[in-house]
């Protein structure tokens, strides 16, 4: 019920239009709990009304990013998530069934990454863990994770060839961590959603945050992360607030972040 009512909600309220496309996001859910209610044609309304013009997705089963992929293949770029049902969140790491499935889906090439997973410390390194590893970069695709500094390292020697987004830029981990990483690692990248301590009681980005998205501008990327309905509910807004908050940097900079860091990423096929 409480769904149903976010998304009747989303649809009565004023919801501004975009005159051209000026983001791209990457970080979209698109999750069984809001299909009844959000349909794909409607998803993808949202995400036009708000500007954005193409998206990383996953859903929870990934049966929603092939929904929105085969009704927009220009505008999404499909992730695959190894959570098949919500309890894979918490023991995808350690399911040996984990690797076959992964390798079945990964074999319908449409998908251009892997993720977003949770992975923390205490389970970087299990032997399910190293055979995906193995098998993305055998697939060349890229790696969405949510995880902690150290996982994150562990990931990248296990691969270091694999291009890795570390999701949230890891939510709270200190400025001076993420820029000693960026520096260090050249594949990896950051998706800035939940990253609210970039900013002091104003909005205004801190200063080694704002220095750091100028000095390391390819390496940072949008995310709005619709993990839940109410987040799709709050699209305008978290939106528009990203648009605010990127007019603080410089203009190559705001463009990079804001969209041609993913199209670089991810060029768009004809």
């Amino acid at each position: 019920m409480q769904n149903k009512l976010v998304i009747f909600f989303l649809f009565l309220i004023n919801i501004p239009s975009s005159s051209a496309f000026d983001l791209n996001d990457g970080h979209i859910h698109y999750n069984s709990d809001v299909w009844a209610d959000l349909s794909k044609e409607q998803a993808l309304s949202l995400l036009t009304e708000n500007g954005i013009n193409r998206a990383i997705v996953f859903s929870t089963p990934t049966a929603g990013t092939e929904k929105l992929y085969q009704l927009a293949p220009q505008r999404v770029i499909p992730f695959l998530m190894p959570y098949r049902v919500v309890r894979d969140r918490f023991t995808w790491h350690s399911d040996s069934s984990m690797v076959a499935y992964v390798k079945q889906q990964l074999s319908t090439g449409i998908y251009k990454g892997f993720g977003e997973f949770h992975l923390f410390k205490e389970h970087k390194n299990t032997v399910v863990v190293q055979q995906l590893m193995q098998l993305i970069a055998d697939y060349k695709i890229t790696v969405n994770a949510h995880s902690d500094a150290e996982t994150i390292e562990a990931l990248i020697n296990m691969q270091p060839e694999v291009t890795i987004i570390w999701a949230h830029c890891g939510m709270d981990h200190p400025v001076d961590d993420v820029s000693r990483m960026l520096k260090q690692y050249p594949n990896l990248y950051c998706e800035l959603s939940f990253r609210y301590n970039m900013f002091d009681k104003e909005n205004r980005l801190v200063l080694k945050w704002k220095q750091l998205l100028e000095q390391q501008a390819i390496r940072f990327i949008l995310g709005m992360d619709t993990y839940i309905p109410r987040r799709w509910a709050n699209l305008p807004e978290n939106s528009e607030f990203a648009r605010q908050w990127l007019k603080q940097l410089s203009p190559s900079t705001e463009k990079r972040i804001a969209s041609d860091n993913i199209d670089r990423m991810f060029p768009v096929k004809d």
